[in-house]
């Protein structure tokens, strides 16, 4: 079954919003708010920081370090002290200098402990040492400290919670902190952190916490997997608008649509609005918003870097839209832009893996098989999903070895993507053993919420020739008396007028 599925402008300006209060206003004041003249020392702060937001962070990088070095540093008060250091540590660690970033960065934590834009920086250092356990105490702390949600971005977030996958109650500890910090990710309400979290406080007792975090969760597929949950029985009434599949996605769509007239920037929340017009079929008028943008990229035109990962995702959306209209050239080459462009974002491997994909449903099995093996430092689940591709493009070429190799790496795997093996014996006919692998999803905890969500009746399109067996497989799978047994016990199935997120499904 295939699933078509460096530094920037903004990390200086996020830079700026911590600046010190005595050195962050602009113009420059001549006088401090008490009435004192500023002196040559704060001044100098001054320039540093201006000098890093023109983006020439090496000029910045003398300055602060001069700075640092000033005895004057010491006369600051302890507050002034922290900012001015977590300055110069996120200068430093922007210009590839994490040793002396981490200097910097502890003695602002020394002057002040609960600066929480300290402790992001630390965390991102944390990160780039492959510390996960050091990063997320150190964002939990964040979260706990700071007065304003925190600036961290879903990439970060994602892959911190994911790294907590087989350890339940810390996962909730990350989580909550996140919520009960009002934390915003990168635009829209980022409602499928919240549904984790609402099933870990299920899950571990924490009922009475539930309805506060489901008020925050109002978009279509979460609701729909909240009301396919027996978990969430007693906090969802299904019968109420609130908890309306198709109300959430008008919802949704009018939310995303006034924030579009609002503000004309390429940012998350025009991609959610392109993914929330694929739920509702509006695959014209994607591909109508989108026009413009893919001929700029068609000419050469490359986005700012923080525009490129919203860019990208636009770009996958339209692909995704133009399959559904059966414009398949045309799709190719919306997925040809998504990958270009997402070689320049953290998403990267989600864009190449997609246009290998639809090299290989377009008969460019080759190509596809060339983009996969070039891939580079792939986790388990990454590996895993590799693998199934490579295991649906050799079987499309007829490449029966391929095939027998993709098969083995997705076997070995199996049980840290139970996912992909339930696909390939899906592809393969071997309903036996899918069903095997669907009822073990069901009956765990950690995989159920997104297995019942497959498993929904919402509206397809038509299958692809290569997809059709496994397509058919797939509706014959659900209707097994042993794989209706396992449903019925934790969840049900409803029919929805929405459009599926896998199209043919």
């Amino acid at each position: 079954m295939h699933r078509i599925c460096t530094l920037s402008a903004a990390l200086l300006l996020a830079m700026l919003a911590t600046a010190p209060a005595w050195a962050a206003s602009a113009p420059p004041p001549t006088e401090g708010p008490s009435g004192v003249a500023r002196s040559d020392y704060e001044t100098a702060w001054q320039s540093a920081i201006s000098t890093a937001a023109s983006g020439n962070l090496l000029g910045a990088m003398i300055e602060v370090e001069r700075l640092m070095d000033d005895p004057r540093f010491e006369r600051l008060t302890a507050a002034q002290q922290s900012e001015s250091a977590q300055l110069a540590g996120t200068v430093a660690r922007m210009q590839g200098e994490p040793v002396l970033a981490r200097r910097y960065l502890d003695r602002s934590r020394a002057a002040q402990p609960d600066n929480a834009q300290t402790l992001l920086e630390l965390m991102y250092l944390e990160l780039a040492d492959d510390h996960q356990d050091q990063a997320i105490d150190l964002l939990i702390q964040a979260c706990t400290h700071s007065r304003t949600p925190v600036e961290v971005d879903e990439d970060t977030a994602g892959f911190l919670d994911q790294t907590l996958r087989e350890q339940p109650p810390r996962r909730l500890a990350l989580l909550q902190a996140l919520f009960d910090n009002g934390w915003k990710g990168d635009g829209p309400e980022p409602s499928r952190f919240w549904l984790t979290l609402a099933r870990l406080q299920v899950d571990h007792g924490q009922g009475s916490r539930v309805p506060a975090t489901l008020a925050r969760i109002d978009t279509p597929l979460e609701v729909i997997t909240l009301r396919s949950d027996k978990r969430f029985d007693r906090y969802v009434d299904r019968s109420s608008a609130r908890f309306d599949a198709e109300a959430s996605a008008r919802r949704e769509r009018d939310v995303l649509r006034l924030a579009g007239l609002l503000d004309s920037s390429i940012d998350a929340e025009l991609a959610a609005f392109s993914f929330a017009q694929l739920l509702a079929g509006e695959n014209e008028q994607i591909v109508q918003f989108t026009d413009a943008l893919a001929q700029s990229v068609d000419q050469g035109d490359r986005p700012s870097p923080a525009e490129a990962k919203w860019v990208a995702w636009l770009l996958q959306h339209r692909m995704m839209a133009l399959r559904r209209l059966d414009r398949m050239d045309e799709s190719l080459t919306a997925a040809r832009m998504a990958q270009m462009i997402g070689t320049l974002t953290s998403d990267s491997v989600t864009h190449t893996m997609t246009l290998a994909s639809m090299l290989s449903v377009t008969g460019h099995a080759q190509q596809a098989q060339a983009l996969l093996a070039d891939l580079e430092g792939l986790l388990p689940y990454g590996e895993a999903l590799r693998a199934y591709l490579q295991f649906t493009t050799a079987l499309d070429s007829a490449d029966t070895a391929a095939a027998e190799q993709a098969r083995a790496k997705i076997i070995s795997l199996r049980d840290e993507a139970p996912l992909f093996y339930r696909e390939m014996l899906t592809d393969e006919g071997d309903l036996d053993g899918a069903a095997a692998v669907l009822i073990a999803q069901l009956e765990s905890p950690e995989e159920r919420g997104e297995t019942l969500l497959s498993l929904q009746d919402l509206r397809v399109y038509p299958s692809l020739p290569v997809d059709a067996s496994s397509d058919r497989h797939w509706r014959a799978l659900k209707q097994r008396d042993d794989v209706r047994a396992a449903i019925a016990r934790v969840g049900r199935i409803e029919q929805y007028p929405l459009f599926s997120p896998e199209t043919s499904r």
